[in-house]
């Protein structure tokens, strides 16, 4: 009867919950008004080619003229049609193509209020970022129930916090260690609000602190005798503060996500061990916690590196596009995102024998030699 109860109450609130998505979908649908910019919907567009552009090493790419019309959906012109004139390359590296039924922000060129011309500023994005983050919570509800709506929660505080810890910065406290704080908040927060405190999060909590810290140590001291031989940091040219500060934070906030998995995999399982035989001896959920630890240790490495190298698939095309060497793309344009990847797998790899010390550590007592 009480799962009847709690099946029936979640039924009614995640009914709720899909209400209220589709009335906030349809309102990012029909909220222009609320908009200072204008506003315009594509009716229909012409394309003609103009050239063709020869780009570095031969490569050629075609040059394109749109005549769009678009109708007015906002404002004191609200309901003129608009004709723009819009320039774009078939790559749309700095420009791009639009289709009939985009919205778009418009700029508006007037004389003797009339609309001499018009021109592009961006996409009105609103609707479809709402649609992604709508489908996120209600999937993330439907799958994890109670515990999916505080992991949404711990996002958004962690959101709020990792914006104070930037702010902070700003007043010239160092972002290594500012990362290093947020980090174990984050840490505290995530693990905390989702599995509860008790013992396997309190596991969780240190393990995850602990494994960062040495895996923060071991960086640390081999930057220390390398002096960053071997990492080039062309990519933060445009940044105007020290390279080595923000490079350690991405270090530590990059790892932390998979370091933390790690943790509360291994003192989970262990804890599931222990509810179900307290008679298991510590050897032998020192053995279980290493096979544990050796099925998840790969894939999570794994989406470490495609995590990062992800980020430079753009540049990654650009780059072969011009005929860089792949020996030259290593060393001089990926050194970042490999290193990166690197400790944060010697991260992973470290955390496993110190969260399942730390849980045998902590279940000790419970146990019934």
């Amino acid at each position: 009867m009480n799962y009847l109860k709690k099946h029936k109450l979640f039924t009614i609130c995640y009914t709720i919950l899909v209400i209220l998505s589709i009335s906030l979908v349809i309102f990012t649908y029909h909220n222009h008004s609320f908009y200072k910019e204008t506003i315009a919907k594509i009716t229909s567009t012409q394309e003609e080619y103009i050239s063709t552009d020869t780009i570095t090493y031969g490569y050629h790419e075609d040059i394109y003229m749109q005549t769009i019309k678009a109708i007015i959906l906002n404002g004191s012109d609200k309901g003129q049609t608009i004709i723009i004139n819009n320039e774009y390359h078939q790559g749309e590296a700095y420009d791009q193509k639009y289709q009939v039924g985009d919205e778009i922000f418009v700029s508006l060129n007037k004389k003797n209020n009339r609309i001499k011309n018009a021109h592009i500023e961006g996409y009105k994005r609103d609707k479809y970022i709402v649609i992604l983050i709508v489908s996120f919570i209600l999937v993330i509800v439907l799958v994890g129930q109670l515990k999916g709506f505080l992991s949404i929660i711990s996002v958004l505080l962690n959101i709020i916090i990792f914006n104070c810890l930037i702010y902070i910065n700003t007043k010239g406290i160092s972002l290594p260690l500012l990362s290093f704080i947020g980090a174990i908040i984050f840490t505290l927060i995530c693990l905390t609000l989702v599995s509860g405190f008790n013992k396997k999060t309190l596991a969780a909590i240190i393990s995850s602190i602990v494994g960062l810290s040495v895996t923060m140590l071991i960086t640390l001291i081999v930057i220390h005798f390398s002096q960053y031989n071997g990492i080039r940091f062309e990519q933060m040219e445009l940044l105007t503060r020290p390279y080595e500060g923000i490079f350690i934070s991405e270090i530590i906030l990059g790892g932390l996500g998979a370091i933390m998995d790690i943790s509360i995999s291994i003192s989970s399982s262990l804890n599931e061990l222990i509810e179900k035989d307290n008679h298991i001896s510590l050897k032998a959920l020192s053995k279980s916690g290493i096979n544990i630890g050796k099925d998840i240790m790969s894939t999570m490495i794994n989406v470490l590196f495609f995590t990062y190298i992800c980020t430079i698939i753009p540049n990654l095309t650009i780059y072969f596009r011009n005929g860089i060497e792949i020996s030259n793309l290593i060393s001089e344009y990926i050194s970042l995102e490999m290193t990166r990847a690197l400790t944060g797998a010697i991260g992973i790899t470290l955390t496993i024998p110190i969260a399942i010390s730390i849980t045998l550590l902590l279940y000790k007592r419970r146990l019934k030699q």
